[in-house]
């Protein structure tokens, strides 16, 4: 008899047990949002501000919204144009392209968008990169992200397009205004460019001071078309050497030409002509200070120094491999700087906000013969 009854409630204890697993399998449907209730003897929290409550409802109706959206496969699409200065010489732009991508990557499930870029090259040329605008907007681009050949030629056609209800985003050269209605654009995203400048001049002070001389000679090569972006580098630079060494003489040199090796080449040539002294050259970019660099090879002057500003892949090859005559570069990320502006074109095109007059970027950072090994700058394809 015993053994019936323990049989009995062997019996009862596995069909409980069966039952139990049952109810914890059952699934949440896919597309909806899980939650989590409060058990039943607990009061509701009447405590909430109710100027608040409204807010904290919608903002999280449009949350639920778009995870509803995401979770059932809406995507938004939307086309993008991106006006590049210049792609085909100068390889830095291209870390601005994987910055884009790299965005959508990162955002594009996550947001419920899919962007599709056309990326266009002007070629430092003002009336090309006009010409693609207008292409990529008849093309039926949503929105532009523009890199600009100089610091003001867009405008006129971006007050058009913006009227039209087409956004921009101005990437690296910030557009230089008169009038408080020409500035049309949504946000600015670039590197402080005066910031560089200064970043440069440390790197040659430091240098400097081995010297031992009060008066050092700096040459610096602007390129006066690209405006303020051109001063600004400038002027972080010569403040940096004079606020160390006020007899200091900074003997600055515009490319007037087509502003890349070549063009500085020709420049510094003549220019090491008359300048017997030269200490540290320093540019506005890469190309001319790779251009100075040549200049002092073929005339035999070794005893100047080279400071690189932006990224290039021979300037940090010079580096790696010991060649004295080189300082440092000074960075300027353009993978952040092709992120950062496809998230604002998202912001502006997508969820329709008003953005701060600037995004602000990370502090530039110089890479020396002393921590070059800190950076896996040779997994940079943008530098070539």
């Amino acid at each position: 008899m015993k053994k019936l009854i323990a049989l009995f409630l062997a019996v009862v204890m596995i069909a409980g047990l069966v039952a139990c697993t049952s109810t914890a399998k059952t699934d949440t449907p896919a597309n909806e949002t899980t939650k989590t209730d409060a058990p039943a003897n607990t009061p509701a929290d009447t405590s909430a501000d109710p100027a608040k409550t409204p807010a904290a409802t919608e903002e999280t109706a449009d949350k639920a919204d778009e995870a509803n959206d995401t979770a059932t496969g809406d995507v938004q699409n939307y086309k993008i144009g991106v006006s590049i200065m210049e792609l085909t010489a100068y390889t830095w732009y291209q870390g601005v392209i994987d910055g884009c991508n790299n965005w959508m990557t990162d955002h594009g499930a996550e947001y419920g968008v899919n962007f599709t870029f056309d990326f266009e090259d002007s070629r430092s040329d003002v009336q090309t990169m006009l010409t693609n605008v207008e292409n990529m907007i008849a093309a039926g681009s949503d929105g532009i992200i523009l890199f600009p050949a100089d610091a003001s030629s867009a405008i006129p056609t971006m007050k058009e397009n913006v009227a039209n209800g087409i956004p921009f985003v101005i990437g690296d050269y910030a557009q230089e205004y008169s009038n408080e209605s020409d500035k049309v654009w949504s946000t600015f995203v670039g590197h402080d460019m005066k910031a560089l400048g200064v970043k440069a001049g440390e790197v040659a002070v430091e240098y400097l001071k081995t010297l031992n001389k009060d008066n050092p000679v700096c040459l610096y090569i602007s390129v006066p078309t690209s405006g303020q972006v051109s001063q600004d580098r400038y002027d972080g630079f010569a403040e940096t050497v004079l606020a160390a060494f006020p007899n200091a003489k900074i003997i600055d040199e515009g490319d007037t030409g087509a502003h890349n090796r070549d063009s500085a080449q020709t420049l510094v040539e003549n220019v090491l002509q008359r300048e017997s002294v030269i200490d540290v050259v320093c540019g506005h970019n890469d190309a001319e200070v790779v251009g100075a660099y040549n200049a002092a090879v073929a005339q035999g002057r070794n005893e100047i120094k080279f400071i690189g500003i932006a990224g290039d892949i021979d300037v940090l090859n010079w580096i790696q491999n010991g060649n004295e005559a080189w300082l440092g570069e000074v960075l300027q990320d353009p993978v952040v700087l092709g992120y950062q502006a496809t998230d604002a074109m998202y912001h502006a095109l997508v969820l329709g906000e008003k953005l701060p007059d600037k995004y602000d970027l990370p502090e530039p950072e110089a890479i020396t013969p002393a921590n070059i090994a800190d950076y896996a700058w040779q997994s940079w394809g943008w530098l070539g």
